[in-house]
């Protein structure tokens, strides 16, 4: 099954807004029209997508490129615009055999329901299949085309831009069409009063020759992008069908990775027509001054939370009965309630009254306390029963898991006994792949070293003792190899990090540059020539891919959750002999080099944030419809 999105036509009537750009790539909340297409298109599961182009054809070329989101994508030109049916003429031969999925570039639907319509197609072995909505104001179906059925739904006569519709039915561009479809553009008459084949006069010419052509409800929520007044319909229509969404987590005072994607989980919300706020336990100007038009709500307290986590079990008590009485306060504003990192899940149990809402959870890790070193048998005892409450709490209250990667997701799935959807990380390729490598080699005195990063706050939990010991390997090697550690430090921590490398003389091989800004951070990443993960199960997952945007090589641990997508893609080297991939780097720089551009390209097509809020938001919504229903 192929899909066939037709977007060749200029839009004389969005004139406005179409005088430098094809109809189809007007942005609908920071989205084109034809992205809402293609993303049908990878629902419906095709193996390509043909795409018509004719006016300002390199709009969409250059934006969509070979492929969208794994699937290849092809183009058929239509030099002139002589409406839809010869717009599937100009692809026929790129069609082929296949049969197709119809879609036009300029139409928006929500929650289309293409999976099922591809169903009924097939089970009914149904010669095409007409995607409508049910239209209470008739004059709009003037503006597409009236569908006439039987009783079992079977059509026989459509009408195109009726003058008097006898009916609510409205016909979309969305069809299911057998390739023996293609044989009718011949026998398709051309309309007097466009002087061109129309559509609905070719799937016509088929129903008049008894093939069997069936409706099917795609949606309720369609609008036809012709005018400006469309398109003022479309964005009402996406704000009315979008959840309002509650995000939740510990803190916003500190800007770690797992706060920044917040952030930019919440200005994608926005920028997608989302409304969303933030409960937190703290704030700061940083934060709020990153986001666009999300309110982060502070309660009052007197808890003390310092980054990486809570000091104290009493703590972490005062902190869940905190946040159920704020949860319940807020919910009746909010539709969804998404939360992130623990123990912030607990503050929705028991899910009664106000407090019964659907609710998402952004699982970054397990919880576990075995993952803190020499745990006593007290803690050990603890952390059964804290696993216990854990996983009876989460399968009650939340209703749909998302990790991001396929070792998390098994770990969910013995925990909690849950499925959980794989969301990989959004990384913001646009700013990291722009480092000044001059100013970061000029500021940390970088020339002719060989330099390696580990960014990341200083943690047992990121392990740069793991990257000081294979440097202290290296250092006869290559004399000139210097470890850059870039992040804030859990001062004991880095006492141990500091005893260590007066211990083995590296002083000269190794630099702390304490936390720095984010532009601070992609001039370093520029400036590397490689750079180093040795994770543990927890943590760290955005950092090797936003320097991956550098194009510069990385090495991560094979426990590192980022390490299966780093593997199945070849983005990097995964090993635990850090020592020995780092040298295979240094000998073979030019090798490595085309591996991380290529990386740093995978990136830039599939790791967007606005691909991870794209799929978040279909989370929500998945969610939210159980409980409208």
């Amino acid at each position: 099954m192929k899909a066939l999105i037709l977007a060749g036509g200029r839009g004389n009537r969005l004139n406005e807004f179409t005088k430098d750009k094809n109809k189809s790539m007007i942005k609908l909340f920071e989205k084109p029209l034809i992205e809402y297409n293609l993303d049908r298109a990878v629902e419906a599961g095709v193996n390509e997508i043909i795409i018509v182009v004719g006016y300002k054809k390199e709009d969409i070329m250059n934006y969509v490129g070979d492929e969208y989101r794994g699937i290849p994508v092809k183009y058929a030109i239509q030099k002139q615009q002589k409406g839809l049916v010869h717009a599937i003429e100009c692809a026929r031969p790129l069609i082929g055999k296949s049969d197709f999925i119809l879609m036009l570039g300029d139409e928006v639907l929500v929650d289309a329901r293409i999976k099922e319509m591809l169903e009924k197609f097939k089970k009914e072995d149904l010669f095409a299949v007409c995607g409508v909505t049910f239209e209470e104001d008739k004059t709009s179906i003037r503006k597409t085309y009236s569908v006439m059925v039987n009783e079992l739904g079977r059509i026989f006569r459509l009408i195109e831009k009726p003058r008097f519709p006898i009916n609510n039915i409205k016909g979309t561009g969305h069809c299911i069409l057998k390739n023996e479809m293609l044989d009718y553009i011949e026998k398709t008459p051309i309309n007097m009063n466009r002087n061109e084949k129309e559509l609905v006069d070719m799937i016509q010419c088929a129903i008049d020759d008894g093939k069997n052509v069936k409706l099917f409800k795609i949606t309720d929520n369609y609008v036809n992008v012709n005018t400006p007044e469309d398109l003022l319909l479309a964005e009402e229509m996406i704000r009315k069908n979008n959840p309002r969404v509650l995000i939740v987590h510990t803190q916003m005072s500190y800007i770690g990775g797992a706060e920044l994607l917040i952030i930019e989980l919440a200005n994608w919300l926005t920028k997608r027509g989302i409304k969303n706020d933030i409960l937190a336990l703290s704030k700061s100007k940083d934060a709020e001054s990153m986001l666009i038009n999300t309110q982060i709500i502070t309660p009052k307290h007197h808890i003390h939370l310092s980054p990486p986590g809570f000091k104290s079990m009493n703590d972490i008590l005062k902190f869940i009965k905190l946040y159920r009485k704020e949860i319940r306060k807020l919910a009746k504003n909010y539709d969804i309630i998404n939360f992130h990192s623990f123990p912030v899940t607990w503050s929705l149990w028991p899910r009664v009254g106000k407090t019964k809402k659907p609710c998402v959870w952004m699982l970054k890790e397990i919880p576990n306390l075995w993952s803190r070193p020499h745990a006593g048998m007290f803690l050990r005892l603890l952390n059964k029963l804290r696993n216990y409450l854990d996983r009876e709490i989460v399968k009650s209250s939340v209703d749909i898991i998302c990790v991001t990667d396929e070792f998390n997701k098994e770990r969910a799935k013995i925990r909690y006994k849950k499925n959980a959807r794989v969301v990989y990380y959004g990384v913001n390729y646009d700013f990291f792949s722009k480092g000044n490598a001059s100013k970061a080699i000029k500021k940390w005195n970088l020339k002719n070293k060989f330099v390696v990063v580990q960014s990341g706050m200083l943690t047992e939990f990121k392990n740069q003792l793991a990257s000081i010991k294979t440097i202290n390997k290296l250092k006869s090697k290559i004399p000139n190899v210097l470890l850059v550690l870039a992040g804030k430090a859990d001062e004991n921590y880095k006492k141990k990090l500091e005893s260590y490398i007066k211990e083995n003389k590296l002083e000269k091989h190794v630099l702390f540059t304490g936390n720095l800004t984010r532009d601070e951070l992609r001039d370093l990443y520029a400036a590397c020539n490689a750079g180093i993960f040795p994770v543990g199960q927890q943590g760290g997952w955005l950092a090797p891919f936003e320097l991956l945007c550098s194009k510069n090589p990385i090495v991560v641990s094979n426990e590192m959750g980022a390490s299966s997508i780093i593997k199945e893609f070849n983005l990097g080297i995964v090993t635990d002999n850090y020592a020995d991939a780092l040298y295979d780097i240094y000998k073979n720089k030019k090798k490595y080099k085309k591996q991380a551009e290529r990386a740093a390209e995978f990136i830039r097509k599939n790791l967007g944030w606005n691909v991870f809020a794209d799929k978040m938001i279909k989370a929500f919504k998945d969610a939210w419809r159980k409980y409208k229903r």
